[in-house]
């Protein structure tokens, strides 16, 4: 009897398995090897271009600086900010206690001070790490626009933010100019100021320089008993063109402020003499910046 010996030549459905992805790989190799790819640097850019009001998906409200300032006292944000949708801001005629301002309900609740909403001058925050802001350092006869920021896309300035004040001092241009202003009022109120500026060149050459220099100072005796006070304000902006894609600004902010606090009233007090201050006399209330 011959027993004749038989192999099995059908490959198992693993072997297959585990080759077909290497044949795969080397195949592919093999055709990449074929040809040479040149690969060239691909630059993509933008053309940097503002947003209207109108288009941007924040709400956002922009004035500029001669609105703010056409025929108006000049001596509290409160003048021009009053047109501003979403936004309430009131003079508290109390300048120990500063403004009373609010976005959408952000704020208002503040005793003193703002809370809730941040405010910038010049890029360089107005308002401390307790959140708390104050607006007396904003130098109107210098602001060159005022944005309000609104709604949820003010968390981009920070975190838990109800909305944002930006202020934005004036660039110097040509003609060099010097404005002078004063306004008078009531109660011992006086605010007079001066303002310089101007530059050399159009901005757009190595060395063009451009200036803007204001000083101001309000007075006021305040219409009750221990209500007087004192605030000087200067703020200085210049800029220095150094080659085609880089320009220094330097900043200059000055803030001296001292106001009597008179305190509150209760109604007997307030029919009695409405200008008394009983115990801010007593305790001297005040605040010093």
């Amino acid at each position: 009897m011959n027993f004749l010996n038989k192999k099995n030549t059908t490959a198992s459905p693993i072997a297959i398995s585990t080759l077909l992805p290497c044949a795969l790989f080397m195949a592919v190799n093999v055709q990449a090897s074929d040809r040479v790819v040149e690969q060239s640097d691909m630059v993509v850019t933008a053309k940097r271009s503002g947003l209207s009001e109108l288009s941007t998906p924040a709400a956002v409200s922009v004035l500029n600086g001669d609105e703010l300032r056409q025929a108006r006292p000049q001596i509290n944000i409160s003048e021009g900010l009053g047109s501003v949708p979403g936004l309430q801001i009131q003079n508290r005629q109390n300048y120990a206690q500063d403004l009373q301002l609010s976005i959408r309900g952000f704020g208002s609740r503040s005793m003193y001070g703002v809370r809730g909403v941040r405010i910038y001058v010049d890029g360089i925050p107005a308002t401390m790490p307790d959140g708390q802001g104050q607006t007396s350092n904003i130098d109107l006869n210098s602001v060159n626009k005022i944005e309000v920021l609104r709604g949820p896309f003010s968390a981009l300035y920070g975190n838990a933010s109800g909305g944002v004040i930006n202020v934005e001092s004036e660039t110097g241009q040509q003609p060099d100019k010097i404005e002078v202003g004063m306004y008078s009022g009531s109660d011992g109120t006086w605010r007079y100021g001066m303002k310089a500026s101007g530059a050399t060149g159009d901005g757009t050459h190595s060395g063009d320089v451009n200036y803007a220099v204001s000083a101001t100072r309000f007075t006021t005796e305040g219409f009750r008993d221990h209500s007087g006070a004192r605030k000087n304000l200067g703020n200085a902006r210049l800029g220095v063109r150094i080659d085609d894609v880089s320009t220094l600004t330097l900043l200059f902010n000055s803030v001296d402020i001292n106001a009597d606090d008179p305190g509150g009233l209760t109604e007997a007090e307030w029919h009695d003499n409405p200008r008394q201050a009983p115990r801010a006399d007593q305790y001297n209330t005040r605040k010093t910046i």
